[in-house]
């Protein structure tokens, strides 16, 4: 017992845990629907099951919004299963019994985030000017739905609309994004939200040999990162790991416009008495990169 609920401790503190979609019965009776009424959320499941001795044909209203293992016409000891996916209430009747006992309702409310809007993000990590694709799904299969897409920039008070985009084929959609910071995405349909996606962004370190023990490093990203460090690393070939030579402080550059307009120029010009033609690079880390990057190391060059 303790081991499970270290374990639930666990899983609530890396954010929500999502329940797994339920399943219900209503059986089918030659009284009627038991029980008459339902109150399920998007992504859950009605067994429709015949628990008398003749066929049922069972008619839903709306006649969209969910998808069943099997017909409507439920022959005698079988039964159908029918997972609802859109928010709405299903008039639940049966076409050949008039009577209020085979008349119900099956409540649909909206399930918890990415029940049935699916969101992902690749990659999740991008360099900063990069791009990542969003992507994701209506469980309805719904082409020409509206989905709008949400983003939260680090230092952001809330999520704010970005986009608006059509689902296509089974209900996908796709769009580009270009985060300047690492930023957090959610798609919404009416009252359905996805589960939230992290893209980060690691600042553009580039790393330049001047001449002989002379560099340059130069950071990219839409914050000055003027005062932070970067360590200057030769990598060990005897240890096989990356070895600290030297820290230097970065200072402001201006701006460009390019990748993404504007981007914010840091840069160090430094010297190291380092040996020649030994690998070397620039690192950024976490700790200096701060809470809206994640942290970034130059491509290797020779001394």
């Amino acid at each position: 017992m303790k081991k499970l609920a270290a374990l639930a401790l666990v899983g609530l503190a890396g954010g929500v845990v999502s329940a797994p979609a339920a399943t219900t019965t209503m059986a089918i009776t030659r009284n009627g629907y038991v029980p008459k009424t339902l109150t399920i959320v998007t992504g859950d499941s009605v067994v429709l099951a015949n628990q008398d001795t003749v066929a049922h044909q069972v008619v839903l209203k709306p006649t969209t919004g969910f998808t069943c293992t099997a017909g409507l016409v439920v022959q005698p000891g079988q039964s159908s299963t029918c997972t609802f996916r859109t928010v709405t209430k299903y008039a639940v009747s049966d076409p050949n019994r008039k009577t209020s006992a085979f008349k119900g309702t099956i409540t649909v409310n909206a399930g918890p985030p990415g029940s049935v809007l699916s969101l992902t993000a690749a990659p999740q990590l991008v360099l900063y000017g990069g791009q990542s694709t969003l992507s994701g799904r209506l469980g309805t299969g719904q082409a020409n739905q509206k989905v709008d897409i949400f983003a939260q920039e680090c230092g952001a008070g809330a999520l704010t609309k970005l986009t608006t985009v059509t689902t296509t084929t089974d209900g996908a959609y796709t769009f580009a994004v270009q985060p300047r910071r690492n930023t957090t995405y959610e798609s919404r349909f009416r009252a359905l939200k996805s589960t939230r996606v992290l893209v980060k962004v690691r600042p553009k370190v580039t790393l330049r040999k001047l001449a002989p023990r002379r560099f340059r490093v130069t950071v990219l990203a839409a914050d000055s990162l003027a005062g932070k460090f970067v360590i200057f690393q030769r990598f060990s070939s005897v240890q096989r790991r990356w070895v600290r030579v030297r820290t230097v402080a970065l200072v402001a550059d201006g701006t460009l416009t390019s990748p993404i307009n504007p981007t914010t120029v840091s840069k160090a010009v430094f010297r190291s008495r380092i040996k020649a033609r030994l690998r070397v690079r620039a690192l950024l880390t976490q700790a200096q990169a701060g809470s809206c990057y994640a942290g970034s190391a130059s491509a290797t060059i020779r001394s």
